[in-house]
C-alpha cells in the first residue's frame, strides 16, 4: 500500500506544480492513517466493528472499537440488536491470544455517520456489555506496550506514523496529573488465555514434553488454531508458511510455559433436562462419564494421538441448577418458540491432569482426570453465566451421587436376592430328597439349575472316563477325625481333605460335601480323594434335618447367581 502511494505521488508530481506536490504529503499520511483494522465482520447483520487505533489493534488494556452500521445493515437498528451483537464478541475476547490484555471494551455505535452510543463492558462482567449514558466517559485509551518487531505471516510490513498534532491545531498543554500519568510505569504481564479442548490438551503435552515444539505437524496443528487467517492465506508459498509455522512454535512455547501445570478446560454442549420439582433444579447431564477431545490436525508423524478419552469417573455426572418452580416456569417461557423448548446450553468444564496420565495419554484409552470447576452458560454464545460450581460443590455432589449410586445397587441386591428366594422356594416344593439334600452345599454350583447328590460309582466311573478329577456332591459319614485324608464309613473307599477355612471332620459324624474327586490309577481298587470345598455339618443320622425345606431355605445363600 506504501508502495502505491509513493506513485502516486511521484505521477502527480510530474503533473501538477511543486507547490500541488508538497501539499500531496498530508494526504498520504492520512490516508494510510485511515485505513481501516476490522475486529470482526457480522455476515447476518452485515456489520463490521473495526479498531479505534488501527496501529494498537488488541495491545492495549482499554479496547476501543467502533459498531459502523449502514444502511445496507439488517436488523441492527435496535439498541437491544446492538448489545446481543456485541456479547458475541466474548468468546472472541476469551480465546483470542492477541486480546489477552484487554481488561475493558468500548464501542462506539456509528449509524448512518453519526455517533448514536456507547456499549462497554469489561472481563469481570464476562464480556456482557450495557448501553452507557452520554454523561458517562468511556474508559480511557491505554497506550499499547512497546512490543518486539514480528514478521507479518503475509508478507506485507504495517507501516504507522508516530501521532503527531495538525499544524493548525494548539499546542497541547500538560497538567501535572496528565504528567504524573505520563511517567513511564512497570509493564504489567500479560494474563495467559488457556486454550479449550483438545489445543488446550496440546499445551499441556508440550509442556510436558517441550521435545514436541520442533515437531513440524505440532506447529502446523497450532498455526491453524492460532493464526487461522494467516495460516490459510500462506498456502502455496512455503517462505510464508515457515514464517506462520515459526509464530506459532513461539506463540505455543509461551502458552506452554503459562498454562497452569495440569490444567485443562473444554467447552460442551450440554442439553437442560425436565424439571425437578422434588429438587427445585433443572438436572444438566453429561451424555456418558467419558469425554472425547478430538482434532483434525495430522498427527500421524508424532507421539500425540489424535484422539483422546477423558473419563470423568465410574458415572455420568449430573449438575444441578436450583431455581424455584415459579421462576423455572418463567425460564421455560423465554426459551420457547413456536411451541418448541431450546433446551441446549453450554458448560465449560475446567479438569486437573496429572503429570503421570500425560505420558498414558493414547488413542482409545480413556485416562482418569478430576473435574474442578463448572460454568454453565444459557446458550452456546456464553452470554449468561446460569452456575458456577467450585470444587467444594462438585466433591459434595460426588459425594452424593456415589451415595445414591450405593443406595440404588443396595436396592437392586435386595429385589435379587427376594427373587432368588422365590424361585428356590419354588424349586424346593417339588425337589427330591437328593436334591433337597445337595442344595445344602450345591446351590451355588449349578445356578438355577436343581443340584442332585451323586454316587461313588458315576463318580468313578466319570474320572476314568474324563482322566481327570470330577465335581461332586456326596452325603458322607466320617470315620476319622482331622483335616488330611479322613476316612469314611460311609460310602466308603472314599478320604476327605478339607481346606484351612473349613471346621475340621469329627468321627461318626454325617455331613454334606462338595468338591473334586479324583481316583489314583494305581492299585486294587484304590480309596477315591476328594478335596473338600464346601460342607455342612448334620445334626441327625442320614442328615434327616436336612431336608426340611423351611430350614434350608432360611440356611441357604442369598446371592445364588441367577
Amino acid at each position: 500500500m506504501s508502495q502505491f502511494h509513493k506513485s502516486a505521488f511521484l505521477w502527480r508530481y510530474l503533473i501538477c506544480s511543486g507547490v500541488a506536490a508538497l501539499a500531496l504529503h498530508p494526504l498520504v499520511s492520512k490516508t494510510a492513517a485511515a485505513e481501516p483494522a476490522t475486529f470482526a465482520h457480522s455476515r447476518h447483520h452485515n456489520v463490521e466493528i473495526d479498531f479505534a487505533d488501527p496501529a494498537a489493534r488488541c495491545a492495549v488494556t482499554d479496547l476501543h472499537l467502533k459498531m459502523a452500521i449502514t444502511p445496507e445493515s439488517h436488523d441492527i437498528g435496535a439498541v437491544e440488536q446492538q448489545i446481543h451483537l456485541a456479547n458475541a464478541l466474548g468468546r472472541k475476547l476469551a480465546t483470542d491470544h492477541q486480546c489477552a490484555a484487554v481488561q475493558s471494551v468500548d464501542i462506539a455505535v456509528i449509524q448512518n455517520g453519526s455517533e448514536a452510543r456507547h456499549l462497554q463492558a469489561t472481563r469481570g462482567t464476562n464480556w456482557q456489555f450495557a448501553e452507557v449514558s452520554a454523561s458517562q466517559p468511556a474508559p480511557p485509551a491505554q497506550p499499547a506496550a512497546p512490543f518486539p518487531p514480528v514478521p507479518d505471516a503475509l508478507g506485507a510490513a504495517a507501516v504507522t506514523a508516530p501521532n503527531a498534532p495538525a499544524a493548525d491545531a494548539p499546542a497541547p498543554t500538560t497538567s501535572p496529573a496528565q504528567a504524573q500519568d505520563a511517567a513511564p510505569s512497570v509493564p504489567q504481564q500479560t494474563p495467559v488465555v488457556l486454550p479449550e479442548g483438545y489445543m488446550g490438551l496440546l499445551a499441556l503435552l508440550v509442556r510436558h514434553n517441550p521435545a514436541l515444539l520442533d515437531n513440524e505437524n505440532i506447529q502446523t496443528c497450532w498455526a491453524r488454531h492460532a493464526f487461522q487467517r494467516d495460516f490459510f492465506a500462506a498456502q502455496g508459498n512455503e517462505f510464508r508458511k515457515h514464517e506462520v509455522e515459526n509464530r506459532a512454535k513461539a506463540d505455543l512455547t509461551q502458552i506452554s510455559q503459562q498454562i497452569p501445570a495440569g490444567t485443562l478446560e473444554a467447552n460442551l454442549a450440554v442439553r437442560l433436562g425436565e424439571y425437578d420439582f422434588k429438587q427445585s433444579s433443572f438436572p444438566v447431564a453429561l451424555d456418558g462419564n467419558v469425554l472425547t477431545l478430538s482434532s483434525s490436525c495430522d498427527m500421524s508423524d508424532t507421539t500425540v494421538p489424535g484422539r483422546v478419552g477423558l473419563k470423568l469417573g465410574e458415572t455420568a455426572p449430573i449438575f444441578r441448577l436450583p431455581m424455584p418452580a415459579a421462576e423455572a416456569e418463567q425460564f421455560l417461557k423465554q426459551r420457547t418458540r413456536f411451541g418448541f423448548i431450546n433446551r441446549e446450553m453450554m458448560a465449560v468444564l475446567t479438569f486437573h491432569v496429572e503429570d503421570s496420565q500425560l505420558d498414558k495419554m493414547a488413542d482409545n484409552a480413556p485416562q482418569p482426570v478430576t473435574l474442578t470447576h463448572v460454568k454453565i452458560y444459557s446458550d452456546t454464545d456464553k452470554t449468561s453465566l446460569l452456575a458456577d460450581i467450585g470444587p467444594d460443590a462438585l466433591e459434595n455432589m460426588r459425594k452424593a451421587q456415589e451415595a445414591a449410586k450405593a443406595a440404588q445397587q443396595a436396592k437392586e441386591a435386595a429385589e435379587q436376592q427376594a427373587e432368588n428366594r422365590r424361585r428356590m422356594a419354588e424349586r424346593l416344593q417339588s425337589a427330591s430328597r437328593s436334591e433337597k439334600l445337595a442344595m445344602w452345599v450345591g446351590q451355588n454350583t449349578h445356578g438355577f439349575n436343581t443340584p442332585d447328590l451323586n454316587t461313588m460309582r458315576s463318580v468313578r466311573a466319570r474320572t476314568i472316563m474324563q482322566g481327570a478329577p470330577v465335581d461332586a456332591i456326596l452325603l458322607v459319614q466320617a470315620d476319622g477325625s482331622g483335616r488330611a485324608q479322613v476316612p469314611t464309613k460311609w460310602p466308603g473307599k472314599l478320604n476327605l481333605t478339607t481346606p484351612k477355612d473349613q471346621p475340621a471332620l469329627a468321627s461318626g459324624t454325617w455331613y454334606l460335601v462338595q468338591g473334586p474327586v479324583s481316583v489314583p490309577e494305581k492299585g486294587d481298587f484304590p480309596a477315591a480323594e476328594m478335596t473338600v470345598q464346601t460342607l455342612h455339618a448334620c445334626q441327625q443320622d442320614q442328615c434327616k434335618e436336612a431336608e426340611d425345606p423351611q430350614a434350608l431355605l432360611a440356611a441357604l445363600q442369598p446371592t445364588v447367581k441367577p
